[in-house]
């Protein structure tokens, strides 16, 4: 998979590893490194929050000794979409809001900004300490988007360290939110032509003030066109929360008329779209989170006729469910770059990815793409992602394969840090 987005590397690298890190080492172990490689039998080594040693054979390790013997290691995995662990963007003030319904004035968005916060910023607006349930799913690292608004403001690349911890934060500035179901409510905009609408009109002046121009607006509404300019330069991608096909394909409109790079999240229907995401070569941060199975057994008796849902209506609506679930199937047979996101629920991310590969997807590249792939389309592969040499220490301990419903997650370290613990041998 090649690297999406080369914008993508944060302004300054923040040290790797902790001063509360420990030196520890994992012998014995089945080593999945993240890449689609398997290392058998493998002793893998940590120091200072990295990974200094990963070697196969009876190597014996050194620090704290962790035996991993019928257990299997793989990379911390990363959540590629999460609208869960940020605040809420605070609303525009309503005093002053143009009366839509009467008048549509000139530059209108200007005193009317509902649903728009792009100097919203995830990584200075971060709301959590850890991540139980994340970690129980064995997930360490997460890209978390602002869930208010149309326009929603950056997203941050964060490590699932509590606040005490500065390095926490991987990347501060990956892209821009943005949903056509962020501005719903009360008053202008109200529906999605609406939102369409206001998004348009916004990038459309943010386009102008980047090229120097001016604009008749407030301070704070100019600051949010000035914030806007890494989205029009092409300097960071916009991250488009859509699901459905012609949502898809709107965004891709969006993005074409003002010229910005595009990530889908959710995509859902994404398996409709290959040849738009593989021409524009768009990445998707595909939600893990399949809707339920459609029953396909008959009505009771006790239902009314007139309410029984004829059986040709429930056996095209399990069709319609089935292709949905060979979505992450149907993008990895085409070379669609993907990752796996839980949309904000990780409690049953795990179980999830066990469904996607049920439905189709080759169990080696649902590892790439919760671990390598993610990293890959973020462009922090030299320091996440795989388990090797110089990476840090972002580590999940498995009772056995992931596959299998039996198996639980042990043991997770992040940047060599203990965040879960586990009933495993350990030896001085």
């Amino acid at each position: 998979m090649r690297m999406m987005f080369a914008a993508l590397m944060p302004i300054c690298l923040t040290s790797m590893g902790s001063a509360q890190a420990v030196d520890f080492s994992v012998v014995g172990v089945r080593v999945e490194v993240g890449n689609g490689r398997i290392i058998e039998n493998a002793t893998v080594v940590v120091k200072g929050g990295k990974i200094v040693a990963v070697e196969g054979g009876n190597a014996k390790g050194s620090g704290t000794i962790i035996d991993g013997k019928g257990k299997t290691l793989y990379p911390g995995f990363i959540d590629a979409y999460s609208t869960r662990g940020v605040k809420s963007a605070p609303d525009a003030p309503a005093e002053g809001r143009p009366d839509a319904s009467k008048f549509a004035a000139p530059f209108m968005w200007a005193g009317n900004r509902k649903g728009i916060f792009p100097a919203f910023a995830s990584a200075m607006n971060l709301d959590f300490e850890k991540d139980a349930s994340a970690y129980e799913n064995g997930i360490t690292t997460a890209h978390l988007v602002p869930g208010k608004g149309s326009l929603r403001g950056m997203s941050a690349l964060v490590d699932l360290l509590p606040s005490t911890e500065k390095q926490r934060v991987l990347l501060p500035e990956v892209g821009f939110g943005m949903s056509f179901r962020g501005g719903s409510g009360d008053g202008y905009p109200s529906n999605i032509l609406g939102i369409i609408g206001l998004m348009r009109q916004t990038l459309a002046d943010a386009d102008t003030v980047s090229k120097g121009g001016t604009v008749d607006a407030s301070k704070e509404a100019v600051a949010d066109l000035t914030a806007l300019a890494p989205l029009i330069k092409k300097r960071r991608p916009a991250i488009f929360e859509a699901n459905l096909d012609r949502d898809i394909e709107r965004a891709h409109n969006l993005a074409g008329e003002f010229g910005f790079h595009l990530m889908i999240a959710g995509g859902r229907d994404t398996y409709k779209m290959i040849p738009t995401l593989l021409a524009k070569k768009s990445a998707v941060l595909l939600g893990v989170d399949l809707l339920p199975e459609p029953t396909v057994e008959a009505d009771k008796e006790t239902v009314a006729p007139a309410d029984r849902t004829p059986m040709e209506v429930k056996q095209l609506r399990l069709a319609a469910w089935k292709e949905q679930a060979a979505c992450a199937a149907k993008l990895a047979n085409a070379n669609v770059p993907f990752a796996l996101s839980s949309g904000g629920s990780a409690g049953d991310f795990l179980k999830n990815m066990r469904r996607l590969v049920a439905n189709g997807l080759s169990r080696d590249r649902a590892i790439v793409a919760a671990t390598s792939g993610a990293a890959e389309i973020f462009g922090v592969q030299d320091r996440i992602g795989s388990i090797e040499v110089g990476k840090q220490a972002n580590l999940v301990l498995m009772s056995g394969d992931f596959v299998s419903e039996s198996t639980k997650v042990e043991q997770v370290w992040i940047a060599g840090q203990v965040v879960l613990p586990a009933k495993v041998e350990v030896k001085k």
